[in-house]
């Protein structure tokens, strides 16, 4: 068996032709797996940063709310002490000046017919 200069090249070449696409191979994979590294990175600090500007807003609307729900109620109790005690003033000036009007009634029925009410504080 003869060895021929030109095969022995040919599978040379063809060894490190299949070396080299092996080696080039790997490196566009080690630069794929870095690029996906990468982003995974970025989108894990993104989701982070994310997360924590959900809970910064979270809390300052739940530090609002608990204002506005304080707020609410001392209005409210404010609001209810004061129609209550509006309504009762009203009430009273109304009872007043129905007492007031009922003793004018009284006195004029007394004077023109004599008439006298049967109640003690009239």
């Amino acid at each position: 068996m003869k060895i021929d200069i030109v095969s022995t090249l040919t599978i040379i070449s063809g060894l490190l032709g299949l070396i080299g696409a092996i080696y080039r191979l790997a490196q566009v994979e080690a630069n794929i797996n870095a690029r996906i590294s990468g982003v995974e990175r970025n989108m894990l600090a993104e989701v982070d940063a994310l997360k924590d500007d959900l809970l910064n807003k979270l809390n300052s609307t739940e530090g609002k709310i608990e204002r506005h729900l304080v707020q609410y109620e001392g209005d409210k109790e404010n609001i209810y002490i004061y129609r209550l005690n509006d309504n009762s003033k009203a009430i009273e000036h109304k009872f007043n000046r129905l007492a007031n009007w009922i003793t004018q009634i009284a006195a004029l029925l007394y004077k023109q017919c004599g008439f006298q009410i049967q109640d003690n504080k009239f």
